[in-house]
């Protein structure tokens, strides 16, 4: 779904427009000219009709940029990066690198593109009834009742809870609060979502021969593509136990430079700061040599106005106690070696000397993969 035009920048965020977008504005420009500005407003000259159109377009470009701002500013809020922000074929797209880390943050995410729709459509129709209120122009009270019913079928029709669809994201944060696991999560939530598209696509036959052949065509193309996505993320989440004889070289975490023998317990803090992926900060001897790992559990454990104060060796553990881990070896062997379970992290030893950390979370991820 890349981006064949450059946009510009919404807080920060790049937004770009696949070319199928200005498709779809001609077309829709073209038919509030021609039969819905007529409609809502009668006995106007076209060149009105016209104008209001091609505003009516750009109000609509706003309008899915809102939505998808909408699911970009809380993502990053919830520290997700958001790449770009693309408009298409059928609507627009938040790319984000990454998910969320929780399903109380996924849902979040997936809640705030419907909202600010309705927010939108709410905005639309104040300003709408403000206009006519005041004996305004009857084309653009026209023209912002149909932006009114636009965002508020984005909000609508996001809400169906149909993966990958913002109510399916929705769907799936609530069955991975219930289910405690990701990816069972995101197969019910996918399954449900073909179901859903094979559904709609089989009501569009309907609208396609007793309503208008056009929207008929339109909500089947839209079904397909439900139903190609949904099944997409249902085959990504299906077990793969293979993940599982990945390398621990693969999965482990870098740790930062080491810190010397004379830093503090604010120095570790800050590093970490720094390295918000790091478990450990090494941490080295008189002689230059890394003799001990500070952690974020022992830093949290001195109050913040004597962590300047206190050496950084004082809540170090010595890499002679800590589990130690090859980088050559298999997650599988290091499983079977020191078992698994929450909160734990071993330290990863190259060939040629450099450690590394292996951490449980990452490892409980595997699992889930594996497992499905």
């Amino acid at each position: 779904m890349r981006s064949h035009l450059k946009l510009g920048r919404l807080f920060g965020v790049p937004i770009g427009a696949n070319i199928w977008v200005f498709v779809i504005a001609f077309f829709l420009a073209f038919s509030l000219a021609k039969v819905s500005l007529p409609s809502l407003a009668p006995d106007h000259p076209q060149s009105a009709y016209w104008f209001a159109g091609v505003v009516g377009v750009l109000g609509f470009l706003a309008s899915l940029v809102a939505h998808e701002i909408g699911h970009s500013w809380v993502a990053m809020r919830n520290g997700v990066v958001v790449a770009e922000i693309t408009l298409w074929l059928f609507g627009g797209v938040a790319k984000l690198e990454g998910d969320a880390d929780d399903p109380g943050a996924e849902f979040r995410i997936a809640a705030a593109g419907p909202a600010m729709s309705a927010l939108t459509a709410g905005v639309t129709a104040a300003a709408a009834w403000g206009v006519d209120s005041l004996g305004g122009s009857k084309v653009l009270v026209g023209l912002l009742v149909w932006l009114t019913l636009i965002n508020a079928v984005l909000a609508v029709s996001n809400l169906l809870p149909a993966f990958p669809l913002d109510g399916g994201r929705i769907l799936r944060a609530v069955l991975w609060r219930r289910m405690g696991r990701k990816i069972p999560a995101t197969r019910t939530a996918a399954l449900w979502g073909q179901i859903l598209a094979v559904a709609l696509a089989v009501a569009s036959l309907w609208v396609v021969f007793k309503v208008s052949v056009y929207s008929g065509l339109w909500t089947i193309a839209l079904g397909l593509f439900l139903f190609v996505a949904a099944r997409s993320e249902w085959h990504n989440a299906a077990p793969a136990p293979d993940v599982l004889d990945r390398s621990v070289a693969e999965v482990r975490r870098a740790l930062p430079r080491p810190l010397g023998a004379t830093a503090t317990v604010a120095d570790v803090e800050s590093v970490l700061a720094a390295h918000p992926k790091a478990p450990l900060v090494p941490l080295t001897d008189a002689r230059g040599a890394v003799t001990a790992m500070a952690s974020r559990d022992g830093v949290g454990r001195i109050p913040p106005a004597q962590r300047g104060l206190i050496p950084a060796t004082s809540i170090a553990e010595s890499i002679v106690a800590l589990p130690r881990v090859s980088s050559t070896e298999t997650v599988n062997g290091v499983l079977s070696r020191l078992g698994h379970g929450p909160s734990w992290w071993a330290l990863v030893v190259d060939p040629d000397g450099s450690m590394g950390a292996l951490v449980s979370s990452d490892v409980e991820r595997l699992l889930e993969v594996a497992q499905g």
